[in-house]
């Protein structure tokens, strides 16, 4: 997923997004519109580069599999 993030937006866009620590909460209604706008990629592209910066991280936190990683960590965690 990590490579799907740089393809997209470039290595250090993704970097630099994924060190934001006020990035925007991850909702379901958020991944729904990832997922709604996911193509075609210059589309979503467009679309998330429009985004204010807060929304931006956590889009890039989506695509690139850390929000997922965090939360499987979490549910490790509490189990």
């Amino acid at each position: 997923m990590m490579d799907t993030a740089t393809e997209l937006w470039g290595r250090a866009a993704v970097r630099k997004a994924l060190a934001e620590a006020e990035h925007e909460p991850i909702t379901e209604a958020l991944t729904r519109e990832v997922a709604r706008r996911a193509d075609p990629p210059g589309a979503f592209r467009a679309w998330s580069l429009a985004q204010p910066w807060p929304r931006f991280c956590a889009v890039v936190r989506l695509v690139a599999g850390v929000a997922q990683a965090e939360l499987m960590t979490k549910e490790a965690v509490n189990e």
